[in-house]
């Protein structure tokens, strides 16, 4: 008995409590948000809030990342929605009638325009059913409380997703299909590209509500924890490089070369005081501020950027913390390897900085390091000490 009500029931919504706080939170801050806007601008003789907006909220806060959330299928599947609902209503009298036709085109305009966000089909429901009488088709309603609802909700879902939840919404946009497999976007991780995902969903006849760089995150997530699995738990903390010469961000770009050179280092992590990551520098921070072309003259150019300038005015890089590239990927010494790979093999990471549990540095995994770990698949315990400090 318990298995067959089972059939009925959801699958188990694998969010974190945390994260049904936030979603709830978030519905609650745009609804409100909404409402007082529109009363605001569209005054107390309106309706202030469309039912379906209740709706919305939650595909556009419990997942963003859907197709059915994003911008164009909120704004088109609620404004096209409510043109049909608007329409039906003054042109057809029978209510039942009008309200299934109404329902009938939405939904078909939606799957045709490529905008299908199912709270629309609510929206042509509500001209239909409110029972109000108008000498013409009510444009009003399109404007407010429609119009209204959806562009307010709309930025609000911009602001509150991408700027104070910082997730990545609206949710990056498929490329368009490439003409060669050469020239396709592939995630050089799994080697499979976007335009491969697509090809293969395009062969299920129903709608998939999952975007395609979503399920590609996914697939990838499931090889890094296949590669878990088979390396057992071996972290970045057991092959990084422990003896690693740093750099403040006060340190002048002539002695922070001279360091570079004599030591023959290929990077220089910058630290402030507390010992925390605010940048690092390579050999390519110095040459960037040097015009390389024409090459004539190069020693020249090399020698005025790297001296010291006895002056107290300058217009060239003085310090280290000037040149350093400040965008940083860390990782803490806990992380398993398999957090390497997106870094070194998709972004072109050469080394990433490690972090202590308080955040502070405790060295560079390299990537020779980390191929050296792959080779041997997992370390001997007796061997990392010598590695470590190689």
């Amino acid at each position: 008995m318990w298995q067959f009500l089972r059939q009925f029931t959801l699958e188990p919504v694998s969010l974190s409590l945390k994260e049904k706080c936030i979603a709830a939170l978030a519905s609650f801050s745009a609804i409100l948000g909404t409402g007082l806007l529109t009363q605001l601008y569209a005054g107390e003789y309106t309706t202030l809030l469309v039912a379906s907006m209740g709706a919305s909220a939650v595909i556009l806060f419990v997942i963003p990342g859907s197709p059915l959330a994003q911008p164009w299928p909120f704004l088109g599947g609620q404004l096209l929605s409510a043109i049909i609902g608007v329409y039906c209503a003054f042109y057809i009298p029978q209510p039942i009638l009008a309200a299934a036709l109404a329902v009938g085109l939405a939904i078909w305009i939606m799957l045709v325009l490529r905008c299908l966000h199912p709270p629309g089909a609510a929206t042509a429901l509500a001209p239909i059913v409110s029972n109000a009488h108008h000498s013409g088709p009510d444009l009003g309603f399109l404007i407010g409380p429609v119009g209204i609802n959806v562009l307010f909700m709309l930025l609000l879902a911009i602001f509150i997703n991408r700027l104070i939840l910082r997730r990545d919404y609206p949710a990056r946009l498929s490329p368009p299909k490439r003409s060669t497999p050469q020239q396709a976007d592939t995630d050089k991780l799994t080697g499979i590209s976007l335009n491969d995902i697509q090809q293969v969903t395009q062969g299920y006849d129903h709608f998939i509500d999952i975007g395609a760089d979503e399920l590609l995150q996914i697939y990838r997530r499931l090889q890094l924890l296949r590669f878990e699995q088979t390396t057992g738990a071996l972290s970045c903390g057991d092959i990084m490089q422990d003896n690693i010469v740093t750099a403040e961000y006060a340190t002048e770009v002539e002695d922070a070369w001279t360091l570079m050179h004599k030591q023959r280092l290929t990077v220089l992590p910058v630290l402030d005081r507390a010992r925390r990551v605010i940048g690092i520098v390579t050999r390519h921070d110095f040459l960037k501020n040097i015009q390389l072309t024409p090459y004539r003259g190069f020693q020249d150019k090399w020698q005025t950027f790297i001296k010291s300038t006895p002056h107290s005015h300058t217009d060239k890089p003085e310090a280290l913390g000037h040149i350093m590239t400040r965008r940083v990927k860390t990782l803490p010494a806990t992380a398993h390897i398999s957090e390497l790979l997106p870094l070194i093999v998709n972004e072109g990471h050469h080394h990433i900085p490690i972090t202590d549990a308080e955040g502070r540095f405790a060295g560079i995994v390299f990537q020779s390091r980390l191929i050296s770990a792959l080779f041997t698949n997992q370390l001997p315990q007796q061997t990392k000490p010598a590695l470590k400090n190689a």
